[in-house]
């Protein structure tokens, strides 16, 4: 099993300021999950984010007539806290913009 060293932040719940820890993480056992849908809502305080597949389909309408839809089907959740929600929006937009500029 390769592992990776990397450097996170690690949530604290005793102290209000993130403390940077080194952390391996390893890859080997994550399985990949294309996404095109997501949902995020507050669940008892923490952000909750649904997330999964759309696909055309059809459904049948009250006069019996097919219609076409999209069906999503949810496949994970991801929950967590404000903070780490926080961090996690930050590195994205960070990695977004890189990618604009590699562009």
């Amino acid at each position: 099993m390769s592992q990776n060293q990397e450097n996170a932040h690690a949530d604290n719940a005793n102290q209000e300021k993130s403390v940077q820890l080194p952390m391996i993480l390893s890859h080997d056992h994550i399985s990949n999950t294309y996404v095109n849908v997501f949902q995020t809502r507050v669940v008892d305080g923490m952000i909750a984010v649904s997330y999964g597949l759309s696909y055309p389909d059809q459904a049948t309408d009250s006069n019996g007539q097919k219609q076409p839809v999209y069906a999503v089907e949810l496949e994970g959740r991801l929950v967590m806290s404000l903070d780490t929600a926080k961090r996690l929006s930050t590195v994205l937009a960070q990695t977004i913009q890189q990618l604009g500029d590699n562009s």
